[in-house]
């Protein structure tokens, strides 16, 4: 027999506030994210027992007052009417072009601002999550409002740009406007709540294994003296992007807790059977936001040249644009617009793989991958191999120089006990582990 409804709205309080005593234990994301997730706790509550119409509202004003929780009131007021601001210019009754043009100078205001030229009122930590919700959102929603699929009201744009858990992390994945507007309420809200419940739980577990290999495991490549420091530091690195992953189910599980049900950031990414495999897989939200803006456009305009140069061009175009696009967000983010060889090195060799996957699956006689239930040595073999190559790319990213990458390489020479244990377990647990067709 179903429980009845408010036995399992407390059992879902009850498995948040054990959350939340992980989050404080452990000091997870810092004092920001504590008083965000406190916000998001007691909004939940309160939202289980709104009707349907108020709870976006509920949800807005909740934002609200969490940018004043964070950064005070005269920070959060700049932060907010800023916002209103740019939000206002995508409704203009002008003609759209006069829009974009109005928003590309109030955004060059803005960057030239944050590039210390001129001076601002309101505190550095402002430009991060200022940045964060408009420098790609707002290109999605003007587009959405060019194709005249905005809906009427205030409160969907406040809701879209206003997002709670966005006041903690400059680094925010790249919702798209449709979906969110879409998946709200779209099924039953235990149903939602309980799914957000599992990727918070599953957030706070990458979180956790992220702060055990930074503090215990990750060294320094001027410590690299042997292969097993070398595996050791090239393995470490890769995993650091567990905390990227573990923010972003954060972020959409507490959005779950308010009915946006938003679809998932990641999806067994150390797993992926080759590189397009793990474009797919890592970062969705941005593979998807690629798609539309870029890749998309690009085909259907080469489609011309016939659809396998199109599909070439088009890719490699994602992976130009993603970089240009990465260093845009390294500015509002840190206030500085980097280019540096190890970026253009990384994003090219990337990109060129992933162009070559993109081929291949694409030629006459390819044939998919057959999906399998059981285990297959081959997928393990092809998993591990991604994966080291990827380590391989990303330890690349990861240094300050070329120069300082190939001599830190050049420790692989000196061989120990170490490094063959390191690189044998890791290679068998990949070959256990990604012989299963996850998708299958």
């Amino acid at each position: 027999m179903e429980r009845p409804a408010a036995w399992r709205y407390a059992y879902l309080v009850g498995q948040l506030i054990l959350a939340g005593f992980v989050v404080y234990a452990y000091d997870i994301e810092g004092q920001a994210f504590q008083r965000v997730f406190a916000l998001a706790l007691m909004g939940f509550v309160i939202n289980l027992w709104l009707p349907l119409d108020f709870r976006r509202p509920f949800f807005v004003m909740l934002s609200l007052a969490g940018a004043v929780v964070v950064f005070g009131p005269a920070d959060a007021a700049w932060l907010v009417g800023c916002g209103l601001l740019l939000i206002g210019l995508c409704h203009l009754p002008v003609r759209f072009g006069l829009r974009v043009l109005l928003l590309l100078l109030t955004g060059g205001l803005l960057a030239t601002s944050r590039a210390g030229a001129l001076p601002s009122s309101w505190s550095a930590a402002v430009w991060p999550i200022l940045g964060s919700m408009f420098m790609f959102r707002l290109a999605l929603y003007i587009r959405a409002v060019r194709m005249k699929q905005v809906e009427n009201g205030l409160w969907g744009p406040l809701a879209y740009f206003f997002m709670l858990p966005n006041l903690a992390f400059p680094l925010f994945p790249v919702v798209d406007y449709q979906t969110f507007r879409r998946t709200y309420y779209d099924r039953g809200d235990i149903a939602i709540y309980e799914q957000g419940l599992v990727w918070i739980s599953r957030g706070l577990v990458h979180l956790l294994l992220y702060r055990l290999v930074y503090q215990n495991f990750l060294g320094d490549p001027a410590d690299v003296v042997t292969l097993g420091d070398l595996t050791q530091l090239m393995l470490s690195t890769f995993l650091l992007y567990l905390r990227v992953s573990g923010q972003f189910h954060l972020i959409v599980g507490i959005l779950h807790l308010f009915g946006f049900r938003l679809p998932e950031t990641h999806n067994l990414y150390y797993l992926a059977h080759n590189f397009t495999e793990l474009w797919r897989r890592i970062n969705i939200y941005w593979k998807d936001f690629m798609m539309q803006v870029v890749f998309y456009p690009a085909y259907f305009k080469l489609k011309q040249l016939g659809p396998r140069p199109a599909l070439a061009c088009a890719t490699a175009a994602v992976f130009l644009v993603t970089w240009v696009l990465h260093s845009y967000q390294w500015f509002w983010l840190r206030g500085g617009f980097p280019v540096a060889l190890p970026d253009i090195l990384f994003w090219g060799i990337l990109g060129t793989l992933v162009v070559a996957g993109a081929l291949r699956e694409s030629r006459p006689g390819h044939r998919s991958r057959k999906r399998v239930s059981g285990w297959d040595w081959r997928l393990g073999v092809r998993a591990a191999g991604t994966f080291f190559t990827f380590c391989f790319l990303w330890s690349l990213w990861s240094t300050e120089s070329v120069s300082q990458w190939l001599w830190m390489l050049g420790a692989a020479t000196e061989v120990d006990a170490k490094g063959i244990v390191l690189l044998v377990a890791t290679f068998g647990q990949l070959v256990v582990l990604g012989g299963r067709d996850w998708d299958a």
